[in-house]
């Protein structure tokens, strides 16, 4: 080696890219102008036997020094930097490649995404982080880019470097917490992971977190992808998305369980949907690091389009509470409590292997907020429905008997969690003020779904649970009980308007085999419960199967029949939905009939003619001539019976219209009288006498 040269050297970079440690090897690695108008190029190859450096324009290669005996390589050339060049790489064997030198390129993410990333506010940090496959220089290649503040050294280890941490150490960028390097060659499909060396000398392996594939297996790798060949949203759908969820329209929502995203598998819920009238799907799909889906991309945008092309909107189920401690994850993720919070009452989940998501990390918040836009954005989701925000909300959910740390004021609420919920709801009505955010928790945390600038969590709407449990408590009695447990029905409608509810009807199968009686009692009583769902204030969801159908054929029919029906009848009429969150939109007749479990209320429209008189009968009794009061004077049609014949019902019904009296009942003037099936719920419809 030349003196020149020699002294060129800065030994102790050499030492940190040698001994795999160094966290700016672009400072060493490279094209650097030296003076006297020449270029130092370095390159740091343990495997190779000999190195060239082959000019863009010139003739002949020019042959590297080994300035250091573990396969540090450097050349003083006369060109002036910056220009490309190549490096030609001869190994044991006498095989010679060519390839562009990874060190040789600028940094690509910028400062301004940095101080976006640090402030908790870069909404798409899937775009910086991750591998991204793109072109730098005309050179095609992919970038990766991780956050690990507090690693000594990051390295991509893939198929294309022989999982060798030596051979492509990345970049820390402005001294941030983030890692970069763009190497050219590497394609999509090829797989990696990070090899991370803490100061304490430990080296291990870690997935990718913004890894948008990886394999199927427990020691997966990550996968490069590359989305940008996926499709963008269709325009036609989101130009009409927003009169499908808005709060004057109705949602009725179907909630599959287990489901395949895929274009066939959305052929079959498309006819499903759309014979029985739901405007809305629900999916589940197990995330175990967020930013991956079970099946290829191209395969869930294609379940989503299909269902969109058919008018139904798609909603998914979205964890952002816990992950996993399984190897190789975000558990130690960089040595240190990285996602999770370094008070381990905070972060353990009882009876679970899994820890708490740290709410109060910045790099956190990017990473579950742009992963929410992620979903919506790439996959084309509608919204989103968050489950498990119960135990995100209070710091002590399920640890009454483990310990729990209380927030800075001694309470038991998660102040980080509340935070971020007015954070993710803020910023995603921003991004896309038509997505529907809809909160799954059991919990009474009041002002879910209130303004954010109102001190709520500004979620669209809240699952009631509550109305679930209270009216399933009541129809799970025998019919001549229930009189003990009226008010379990009723009770739902003191707290209806505290939130922006969506009723859910889980399990329909389960719900038959629960319910008491024979044949006719189960069967009356599950029709009643379902057509009492649909004309109850909120918006609705169902989920599960029908009853089995051994030996019941005949009533899994009319249950489908029903089913139809009343979804039909709530699509039909905007009294059922356009003020399903206003209490003008509802008022009890007969809330007090607890001896014959008949309750009778009111929905009304925007019009002051749009009044709706229904009438439950929960009771194995019929009633013929049973006087109720009316709103209004004038003529009552019955629309609805549960006890049609079509529905398998006795054909209890009111074929003619009834017009009210003068005659006092339920504190009004007007009165009507009218057949009530057992086990049935009916809906009149109001006009004026003269009409």
């Amino acid at each position: 080696m030349t003196k020149k040269l020699y002294n060129l050297m800065d030994w102790a970079e050499i030492e940190a890219v040698t001994y795999v440690e160094e966290d700016h090897p672009k400072a060493v690695l490279g094209a650097h102008p030296v003076r006297g108008g020449q270029t130092l190029i370095t390159t740091y190859k343990p495997l190779a036997k000999e190195v060239s450096v082959k000019i863009k324009g010139s003739k002949s290669a020019v042959k590297m020094e080994l300035a250091d005996e573990d396969g540090y390589y450097a050349v003083l050339v006369k060109n002036k930097e910056p220009f490309d060049y190549e490096l030609m790489v001869k190994d044991e064997d006498g095989n010679v490649t060519t390839e562009t030198d990874p060190y040789s390129f600028p940094d690509s993410i910028t400062k301004r995404d940095i101080q976006k990333f640090n402030s908790g506010i870069h909404y798409k940090a899937y775009d910086v982080l991750g591998s991204h496959v793109m072109k730098l220089n005309g050179v095609t290649g992919v970038r990766f880019a991780l956050w690990a503040p507090n690693a000594m050294r990051v390295s991509v280890v893939g198929d294309f470097n022989g999982w060798d941490g030596r051979m492509h150490q990345m970049e820390r960028l402005f001294d941030s917490g983030i890692f970069e390097l763009f190497i050219p060659g590497v394609e999509e499909g090829d797989k990696y992971k990070y090899e991370i060396k803490l100061n304490s000398g430990q080296i291990f392996m870690k997935r990718d977190p913004y890894s948008f594939e990886e394999e199927e297996k427990d020691d997966a790798a990550s996968i490069v992808y590359d989305l940008d060949r996926l499709p963008g949203a269709d325009e036609t759908w989101l130009e009409e998305r927003e009169g499908k969820q808005g709060e004057d329209s109705p949602l009725n929502i179907y909630d599959i369980r287990e489901v395949v995203l895929n274009k066939k598998e959305a052929g079959k819920i498309v006819k499903t949907a759309s014979e029985m009238g739901f405007s809305h799907v629900l999916v589940t799909a197990p995330l175990e690091q967020l930013y991956m889906l079970p099946g290829d991309p191209e395969d869930i945008i294609d379940f989503t389009d299909t269902l969109h092309e058919a008018g139904i909107a798609v909603l998914i189920k979205w964890d952002p509470s816990t992950f996993s401690v399984r190897e190789g994850g975000l558990l130690m993720y960089d040595g240190s409590c990285l996602y999770e919070d370094g008070d381990g009452l905070r972060s353990y989940v009882p009876g679970s292997d899994r820890k708490y998501f740290n709410l109060g990390s910045v790099g956190v918040r990017d990473y579950l907020l742009s992963n929410a836009v992620f979903l919506l954005d790439v996959f084309h989701f509608d919204g989103l429905m968050v489950s498990e925000v119960a135990r995100m909300l209070y710091l002590d959910y399920g640890k009454q008997n483990s310990g729990w740390t209380p927030n800075m004021y001694g309470g038991n609420e998660n102040l980080d969690a509340i935070d971020f919920f007015r954070l993710l709801n803020g910023t995603l009505h921003k991004y896309s003020p038509d997505i529907l955010m809809i909160s799954d928790d059991d919990t009474a945390y009041p002002g879910i779904t209130a303004p954010i600038d109102d001190q709520g969590l500004g979620f669209d709407y809240k699952i009631d649970h509550g109305w679930n449990r209270d009216v399933l408590a009541y129809m799970r009695q025998e019919p001549l009980g229930r009189s003990n447990h009226y008010n379990e029905i009723c009770f739902p409608m003191i707290y209806q308007y505290n939130e922006r509810f969506i009723l859910p009807m889980y399990d329909i199968a389960d719900i038959w085999n629960e319910m008491p009686g024979d044949r006719d009692e189960k069967f009356g009583s599950l029709k009643s419960l379902l057509s009492y769902h649909i004309v109850h204030p909120g918006k609705k969801l169902l989920s599960g199967d029908l009853p089995d159908g051994k030996g019941k054929s005949r009533d899994i029919a009319a249950v489908q029949t029903l089913l139809v029906d009343v979804n039909a009848f709530y699509n039909k009429y905007d009294i059922l939905y356009s003020k399903e969150m206003d209490q003008s939109g509802f008022e009890w007749i007969n809330n007090i009939s607890a001896r014959e479990n008949i309750l009778v209320f009111a929905r009304r429209g925007s019009k002051k003619d749009e009044v709706f008189v229904v009438v439950a009968n929960f009771a194995n009794v019929p009633r013929k001539g049973y006087k109720i009061g009316v709103p209004r004077p004038g003529r009552y049609t019955e629309i609805f019976n549960s006890d049609a014949e079509k529905y398998d019902g006795f054909g209890f019904v009111n074929k003619s219209p009834v017009f009210s009296e003068k005659s006092e009942c339920d504190g009004r003037e007007d009165s009507i009288r009218i057949r009530v099936a057992p086990l049935s719920v009916s809906v009149f419809r109001y006009a004026p006498a003269k009409s």
